[in-house]
């Protein structure tokens, strides 16, 4: 697959007939003709700029939303949120991408009190309902999206399905919808929850500085510490086997006392159940990320040459972040 349609932003067709994402289309060795998703009734921000009122549209479909990872769908979720609280009548459709992780999809299935309909690729485009009164929109693949590393995630999504996110409220950016998810109930006392581990070693918290963390989280707090890796401590406990699926992730975070991460899904989490929180950030500056999470204490340790990495198993950059560490935790 070529790099222009790996980094395309939006989502591509297949043989003229089926939606399909770079995400998915990128996995597979043995695809059929692939090419940009472009069609007049497709809405796409980066190419051409839309703005909507939504309490005038009945039907929204969202193509190849809202993301690949956890927390970035946990936010655009709470955009779709947004909307729905704009027009508590508009039915809302989302056609995700396909080969997804499943705990990723499941956050999908939780949503079912904000989107009516889930959908998955390859998907025949001319399934897509058009009338006068609903409104497609295509925001796939946004990690090559250029303001997606240069807004506030919770604008990039509202900006880009047509809202304004100056008129939309501070308080309404921090993943609310997620205190009306059903949860499985968790019973292990009082705890501070520990997630040194990001989807990426760049953005992870190296090992050799867990113990220690959690040394100085036991001072601080007088509570357990809990959290999801190996670390030799007797004050912590690894309650992996406990989290499974999402809706016991969830649950984990939303009943800790507190929250150290670096993790962005347990981030957006936290700030949905306003758990108080440290978050670490080595590669994208908490300006974009944890902006409104008014119970989050932030720390930027990157650098100019880390700055808006995303994915990079680059030897000398990991190092480079570790140094970082170093001088953090002096």
């Amino acid at each position: 697959m070529n790099k222009l349609l790996l980094e395309h932003n939006g989502s591509l067709l297949l043989e003229g007939k089926f939606i399909v994402s770079p995400y998915g289309a990128g996995k597979i060795s043995t695809y059929g003709k692939l090419t940009p998703l472009e069609k007049d009734i497709i809405h796409n921000n980066s190419k051409r700029k839309i703005k909507v009122n939504y309490k005038d549209i009945k039907n929204l479909t969202i193509i190849n939303g809202m993301g690949v990872t956890l927390g970035d769908s946990i936010v655009g979720i709470n955009a779709l949120y947004t909307i729905k609280k704009l027009n508590n009548d508009i039915n809302i459709r989302v056609i995700r991408p396909e080969l997804c992780p499943s705990y990723v999809n499941d956050i999908y299935l939780l949503s079912k009190n904000i989107i009516d309909t889930l959908s998955y690729m390859p998907f025949d485009i001319e399934e897509i309902p058009h009338t006068q009164d609903s409104i497609i929109i295509d925001i796939g693949n946004q990690l090559y999206w250029k303001d997606f590393s240069k807004k506030e995630m919770h604008d990039f999504f509202l900006y880009n399905l047509g809202v304004n996110p100056k008129e939309i409220e501070d308080c309404e950016k921090s993943n609310y919808w997620l205190k009306d998810v059903e949860l499985p109930e968790v019973s292990l006392g009082d705890y501070v929850l520990f997630c040194p581990d990001a989807s990426t070693k760049i953005r992870s918290i190296p090992s050799r500085f867990h113990q220690k963390i959690v040394e100085e989280l036991s001072k601080k707090h007088q509570k357990k510490i809990m959290g999801f890796t190996d670390i030799e401590h007797d004050n912590y406990i690894n309650i992996k086997a406990l989290s499974k699926k999402t809706e016991n992730f969830i649950s984990i975070v939303k009943n800790s006392k507190y929250l150290y991460t670096c993790d962005s899904s347990a981030l957006h989490i936290g700030a949905g159940f306003e758990i108080p929180t440290t978050c670490i950030f080595t590669t994208v500056r908490p300006t974009y990320r944890s902006f409104y999470y008014k119970n989050c204490e932030s720390y930027y340790i990157g650098t100019f040459e880390t700055d808006g990495i995303h994915n990079s198993e680059n030897a000398n950059l990991i190092k480079l972040i570790e140094s970082k560490f170093e001088e953090f935790y002096v």
